[in-house]
This record gives C-alpha cells, sequence and structure tokens, in this order.
C-alpha cells in the first residue's frame, strides 16, 4: 500500500470519529444548557469550544457557539471536519466500497446545505446517525484488510483520546461546586454510553463509577481502554508477524495508563492524567507518521500536525 493511501485512510476515520463526537457534545450541552441557572459571567460555551479544541476567548454566546462548532473555519467544527473527511475519500476512492463513498459524499453535502437553524437536534442526530451508518457499511461492505485496519487506526486512536480528554475535563470542571450527577450523565451522553452505564452499574450516578466506566471498562466500545485495544488490534495486523513497530508499544503503553488508572486520583489531579494521555498521544501520531506515513528520512524534521503535509508516495512495506 502507498503511504499517501494509508494517510489518507487514517483521516477518513479520523475525521468522521472527530465529527461523531462534536456532534454528539454539542447536543448534548444545548440540551444541558437548558436547564442550567445562568449567570452574566457564565463560561458555558467557551469551555465547551476550549474542550472540542478551539482556543480560549473572552466571550461566546449561546448562537455564536453553535454557529462556530457548525461551520467555523477558525477550530474543529462540523462542516470542516466533514469535509477533510469527504476530500479524503476522494483521494482514497477504489480503496473505498461505492456504498461507504456514497455517504461520505452524502453526510456532506447535508451538512453542508442543510444548515441548523430549522432544528438543532435533528441536525446534529442526523450528523451522528450518518457517520454509525458509514462505521457500519465499513464494517460489512469493504474487504477486513490494510485499508480497512487504517481507517479503524483512525478512528479508535481519535475515540481514546477525545473520551480521556472529555473524562479529565469534566473532572477538572466538578472540582468547583455542581450538580454533579448532571454533569457526569452528560459525559457518558457525550459518549453514547448512558444506558450502557445505567445496564451495567444499576446505581446513582456517582464520579467514580463514570470514570471507571469510560476509562477502564475492557467491553464498553467507547472507552479509552476499549478504544486503545481497537487501535492496537489494527496496527497488530497491519504490521503482521514479523515486524513489531513502536506505534505497537506506545498504544500498548496507552491502553496500560487507562486500565490502570485509579478514579479517585482522577477526582484529585485530573491533569494529571490529562498530560499523561496529551503525551501518548502526540507520541503515537508520530510513530505512525514515520511508520506509515512519511518516507523515513523526512519524519524526523517534520513538526505541527502531521496531517498537514501530504506525504510522498512509497510502499509500506
Amino acid at each position: 500500500m502507498l503511504s499517501r493511501v494509508a494517510v489518507s485512510l487514517y483521516i477518513l476515520g479520523n475525521r468522521l470519529e472527530r465529527t461523531e463526537h462534536l456532534a454528539r457534545a454539542l447536543r448534548v450541552h444545548a440540551e444541558l444548557w437548558l436547564d442550567r441557572a445562568r449567570s452574566p459571567n457564565d463560561r458555558f460555551w467557551l469551555r465547551l469550544m476550549e474542550l472540542m479544541g478551539w482556543a480560549p476567548a473572552d466571550h461566546v454566546s449561546r448562537w455564536q457557539a453553535i454557529e462556530l462548532l457548525v461551520g467555523g473555519t477558525t477550530g474543529p467544527s462540523l462542516q470542516a471536519l466533514v469535509g477533510e473527511a469527504r476530500s479524503a475519500a476522494q483521494s482514497v476512492r477504489p480503496s473505498l466500497s461505492i456504498e461507504v463513498f456514497e455517504q461520505v459524499n452524502a453526510l456532506r453535502w447535508r451538512l453542508v446545505e442543510g444548515g441548523w437553524q430549522p432544528g438543532l437536534h435533528g441536525y446534529l442526530r442526523g450528523a451522528e446517525l450518518g457517520v454509525q451508518l458509514i462505521s457500519g457499511l465499513v464494517d460489512e461492505t469493504m474487504m477486513h484488510d490494510e485499508e480497512r485496519d487504517f481507517l479503524r487506526l483512525g478512528r479508535f486512536v481519535d475515540r481514546a483520546g477525545a473520551t480521556a480528554r472529555l473524562v479529565t475535563w469534566k473532572a477538572a470542571e466538578l472540582e468547583r461546586p455542581g450538580d454533579e450527577a448532571i454533569e457526569w450523565a452528560a459525559a457518558l451522553r457525550c459518549c453514547s454510553s448512558f444506558e450502557a452505564y445505567q445496564a451495567r452499574l444499576p446505581s446513582p450516578i456517582v464520579a467514580s463509577g463514570v470514570v471507571e466506566f469510560l476509562l477502564r471498562d475492557p467491553i464498553n466500545p467507547r472507552s479509552a481502554r476499549f478504544s486503545a485495544e481497537e487501535a492496537l488490534a489494527s496496527v497488530r495486523r497491519i504490521d503482521g508477524r514479523d515486524r513489531h513497530g513502536s506505534a505497537q508499544d506506545l498504544l500498548a503503553e496507552l491502553a496500560g495508563a487507562v486500565e490502570g488508572v485509579e478514579p479517585g486520583s482522577v477526582a484529585a489531579a485530573p491533569h494529571v492524567l490529562a498530560v499523561e494521555v496529551a503525551r501518548l498521544r502526540a507520541a503515537i501520531e508520530e510513530s505512525l507518521r514515520g511508520d506509515y506515513f512519511l518516507p523515513g528520512r523526512l519524519a524526523a524534521p517534520m513538526t505541527g500536525d502531521m496531517f498537514g503535509v501530504q506525504p510522498q508516495q512509497q510502499q509500506l512495506r
């Protein structure tokens, strides 16, 4: 496989995962905002935008935040992410089934041309279900080979990092007084894990239970541990029996880091886990870039966003 094909498939999986996560987080927080008692200095929307990867700002209204998160161009937005996913799909069209490509294309036009003003909830739910449909089509209409594995790798690396970031972010926020049950329920809903949590832990929603379920649970498909282990399985299949790249060790380290965390330590010092996950995430992407996405002689000098430069064509093996 050419490295440009591998990186485009990775980007496709990565951007689709980000699209779904952003759509769900925005929908959950828009609903949460309706039930909040607000003050003139409320930073609710600013915190959500920072959580989603936007640069800190001084003030933003509800309407402005939604406009930026849906269609902004200076940070991660639904329309920007799905546009990048479609561009990646176009560049590797022969690697995708017709069903996958058509749905990526349809989702892009639906989000760009539909507009959220007629109904924010329906617009965001459509984005979530659109990505989930594509994920199902990837599994059911594509060969289970390297191409699918690079798609899944992009999806699960991003999901592991996003889930860990959400948990540590919520834990840091709740150092201030507030309704913890509502906030942790929102964290579960942001990860499509509310019903699964209730089925596994039929007890009141408490910080320790949510932290353990979203970080450590081995069978919750939205947990950081599950995602890291799925990404590791993809890399192992890509490498085959005769190769053991550094990405395998780093993904195993990430899975171990979230599996071994104590829920109480996250509540007491959420920044410790946040820093460790961010370090491992950067190291994983650097390793993937060097091993698969760029020629070895160019991997070291490259800085910044690993996907900001188109790789040269080379054979992975």
